[in-house]
């Protein structure tokens, strides 16, 4: 989403007065030029509301900068002002504007700005997901007559994609407790083409070369771990990540230790029965048994684009993904395989008849008194 700002503008110059032999120099100073940058250290994507400033370069025909890397700060209203004053040509020729925040130091790289070539080179975001900006960008064109009063008009584009990574599980069998998330094997440096002014003056979008074969996984450790629900819960903490624009390639969960590179999501997580009984980390490793936590992953093959959110949402309703490639133990093994259920036969009675006919015995009837000691007649007066 690109967010709309205004830049003031360089005032007109006054005309010349004269007294006696002296001639003085008045200058209108009006709206001077303005911006600074987003100073974040923390991965806060920048709005209109809360950029504070950013740096400019300017051009005119010369090839030589109007000004270089000039810091403009949110000052009256809409407007952004430099300390530094400069004001537009009083022949009215345009100025171009390259654009950008947040600073040089804090984004790494190079930055490299002239008339015929403005890059952002060898630019790699922060290992800590905490610690990585969103870096804005733009080019606008500018003159006295149009932008001196009111300032002229910027809108800057999101050149890095954001990823938040959120949780849920409805398994009513299984307890699932998340203590991190991992971006693996990523695009980690590229440089930075900016946008630029075709001939017909129609604006291109600023582009990404990805360095070849520069890969890096990306990690963020909660305090304190989250227990799954049906509701999904972001893992984040606030920080999503701000990372190149790229095409995923995934990773082949046939290659168990990802010879290949491939990308994937991961989260350090603990999973036990709602019994209590521990099903990962796997019981049977001899090093992680106890440790509490591991890490699991699935691939992905997202393209990212520049400007845009990804929100993945990790279901751990039916299954818990592989073993993370980079765990030493069982690297790319399925976490939970196959559902436990049962083929069930019932095996028919045999019957077993050996020794088992008995003959019911019987009496003679001879003087047969079964209460020998029972004298009286029951039919008697």
């Amino acid at each position: 989403m690109k967010q709309k700002l205004l830049f003031a503008g360089m005032a007109a110059i006054a005309a010349l007065t004269s007294c006696s032999n002296d001639e003085a120099l008045e200058i209108n100073n009006g709206h001077a030029i303005g911006f600074r940058t987003a100073m974040a250290s923390r991965a806060t994507e920048t709005t209109t509301a809360n950029l504070e400033g950013f740096f400019v370069t300017a051009f005119n025909e010369s090839t030589n900068p109007y000004f270089a890397d000039l810091e403009f700060k949110k000052g009256t209203g809409d407007l952004f002002e430099s300390d530094t004053k400069y004001y537009y040509p009083g022949d009215a020729r345009p100025l171009t504007f390259y654009a950008y925040a947040p600073s040089k130091t804090a984004l790494g790289g190079t930055m490299a700005i002239t008339k015929d070539e403005q890059k952002l080179e060898g630019f790699e975001p922060k290992a800590n997901i905490s610690e990585q900006v969103d870096f804005i960008a733009e080019v606008a064109k500018g003159d006295a007559t149009n932008d001196g009063a009111n300032g002229a008009y910027l809108e800057f584009s999101h050149c890095l994609s954001q990823i938040e990574i959120k949780a849920k599980s409805g398994n009513t069998s299984y307890d699932f407790e998340v203590k991190g998330v991992r971006i693996g094997c990523v695009g980690s440096k590229g440089d930075f083409t900016f946008p630029t002014f075709s001939a017909d003056d129609t604006e291109e979008p600023g582009t990404w070369t990805l360095t070849e074969d520069a890969k890096a996984s990306y990690d963020k450790t909660l305090d304190a771990a989250v227990k799954l629900s049906t509701d999904a819960v972001s893992l984040m903490a606030g920080d999503n990540a701000m990372l190149i624009p790229q095409q995923l390639i995934a990773w082949d969960t046939d290659e168990q230790e990802n010879a290949g590179n491939g990308a994937y999501i991961a989260v350090l997580v603990k999973i036990t029965t709602k019994s209590g009984a521990q099903v990962y980390p796997f019981a049977s490793d001899p090093t992680d048994a106890n440790a509490g936590y591991a890490w699991a992953a699935i691939p992905v093959s997202t393209l990212w684009e520049a400007g845009k959110k990804y929100v993945y949402t990790l279901n751990f309703t039916t299954g818990a993904g592989y073993v993370d490639p980079t765990e030493d133990y069982m690297p790319g093994v399925p976490i939970l395989v196959g559902e436990i259920k049962f083929n069930v036969t019932v095996e028919d009675w045999t019957e077993e008849t050996a020794g088992n006919d008995i003959d019911m015995p019987n009496h003679s009837g001879e003087d047969y008194n079964p209460d020998e000691n029972d004298t009286d007649d029951p039919f008697g007066d």
